[in-house]
């Protein structure tokens, strides 16, 4: 039977979806830790660690290591199976959450909602859902769907996330599906099984990153982002972002080799507990079996592009040509430390790549322009940091929104700072794209290409925190 996942700002008064939601995320609460169709089995397939799982307690019966080595800490970041992974594990999620439902006596059909905090159109939608925000049900009972640790403006039903947590222009806006070393693409990196690190795909970063961050909470670490039942609807959004992408212009593609389609395949459980693998061939079309479902609207929601940037064979191009076209104009010597309120990183650009880049935005951008914000690593939670591009010294870059590059969420941050059999410890890769912004500064009168300066500022009026960054590095497409 085929599913159609909602607008969960666009439910109708008398549309049950949310409360069997609540009722089955209860009910899933309620069975030992060892049950994979338990709301803390199906969050550690995400990630788990039992020092801060916050329903740890002395009577868990765990399951096996063998149990947890091959159905835990699977999550997908920085990688180009993103986007496949979170769609395999949203549906056998929805898949338990129906079988519960149905128990309840609820409809056979029930599907996931979604959140489409992006919707310019709907004032409500960047708050959290009204479902999510009580501690109690009108009768006094818990409220299966509340979480005490998130952002306190989002459980109030306060304005928490801003323009730049929900952006989804530079996403939908990609020509290509894989991201490079030296910049952005949708989807991710070509990887094999990548549990955090690495470079982040554009929809990674933002809004699922930044969105991440802005909920607050649980919500914040790969450990414990799945046990708040938002992060649920969050990705219904970011698989619906991806159907959106693929609509909207003929020439974006999936990857088309054997490599992505079926080079790795995950390991999961389903609504009855038994063991099933699949790989990204088998959910390349939601609407076909086993996903069987489709979402209320995938329309565009953005103006027709005015003039993407990028080489018209660029979606075609394959990884050794983009190398072979791409050079890195620029680059800082040494790592620094996001530790203050405005952090500063200068750096210079090679005077002829400069000169032929300054040219080039005169005549029309040719070519794109991107900005990496390499290997950042810390043992520490961190906010999110907002960046600029050379705002003048002694000036506040919030006084420049016209010089602000993006946002980079610090969602799985620690994480993937340590090294171990499942990650690499490389810390995260942040490639920004600054065609445009490159094209404005370039041709102010006091541009200096030999004193180009990148700033760092803790988004939302936060505290830093001691993240250390590799590199900063300049690059032309």
């Amino acid at each position: 039977m085929a599913r159609i996942r909602k607008n969960v700002w666009k439910l109708k008064p008398a549309d049950k979806t949310m409360d069997w939601y609540e009722r089955a995320v209860t009910v899933m609460k309620g069975k030992p830790i060892a049950d994979p169709t338990s709301w803390r089995y199906q969050g550690a397939i995400h990630e788990y660690v039992r020092q801060i799982d916050p329903f740890a307690g002395p009577g868990d019966s765990m399951p096996s290591s063998a149990e947890q080595k091959k159905y835990w800490n699977q999550c997908q970041h920085g990688s180009w199976f993103f986007l496949p992974w979170h769609r395999m594990y949203l549906h056998f999620f929805e898949s338990i959450v129906s079988a519960e439902v149905e128990k309840l006596g609820g409809p056979s059909d029930w599907a996931l909602p979604y959140w489409n905090y992006s919707d310019a159109n709907d004032p409500n939608a960047r708050l959290l859902p009204v479902p999510f925000r009580a501690a109690t049900k009108p009768d006094g009972t818990p409220n299966g769907l509340f979480v005490p640790t998130r952002t306190s403006a989002a459980n109030a039903g306060s304005q928490f996330a801003d323009a730049a947590d929900v952006a989804i222009a530079n996403p939908l806006r990609e020509p290509d599906y894989q991201s490079f070393d030296f910049g952005t693409g949708f989807g991710g990196p070509q990887t094999n099984f990548m549990h955090g690190g690495g470079l982040i795909g554009s929809v990674e970063l933002g809004p699922h990153g930044s969105m991440h961050m802005a909920v607050g909470g649980w919500m914040q670490q790969f450990s414990t982002a799945a046990l708040d039942p938002i992060f649920w609807l969050h990705h219904a959004n970011i698989d619906r972002l991806w159907q959106v992408w693929l609509d909207r212009d003929a020439s974006h593609a999936n990857p088309a080799v054997s490599r992505w389609l079926t080079g790795v395949q995950f390991d999961f459980r389903d609504a009855d507990a038994k063991a099933v693998k699949m790989s990204s061939k088998q959910v390349i079309n939601s609407k076909a079996s086993p996903l069987s479902y489709s979402y209320e609207d995938t329309s565009d929601p953005l103006t027709p592009a005015l003039g993407i940037i990028h080489k018209p064979a660029a979606a075609k191009m394959t990884k050794k040509a983009k190398k072979t076209s791409t050079e890195m104009v620029g680059a800082t010597r040494a790592s620094f430390t996001l530790n203050s309120a405005v952090t500063h990183a200068s750096f210079a650009a090679k005077p002829k790549a400069a000169k032929r880049g300054a040219a080039a935005a005169a005549a029309g951008p040719m070519r794109r322009v991107f900005l990496n914000i390499e290997k950042l690593v810390s043992n520490e939670p961190a906010p999110s940091y907002d960046v600029y591009l050379n705002v003048p010294d002694g000036q506040n870059p919030k006084d420049h929104p016209n010089l602000f590059v993006g946002r980079l969420p610090m969602f799985g941050l620690v994480e993937s700072s340590k090294k171990s059999a499942i990650s690499s410890g490389s810390g995260l890769h942040y490639a920004l794209d600054i065609t445009n912004l490159y094209a404005h500064v370039s041709t102010l009168p006091d541009w200096d290409p030999n004193n180009l300066r990148v700033s760092f500022v803790p988004a939302r009026g936060q505290a830093p925190a001691n993240v250390t960054v590799g590199r900063v590095s300049l690059y032309f497409e």
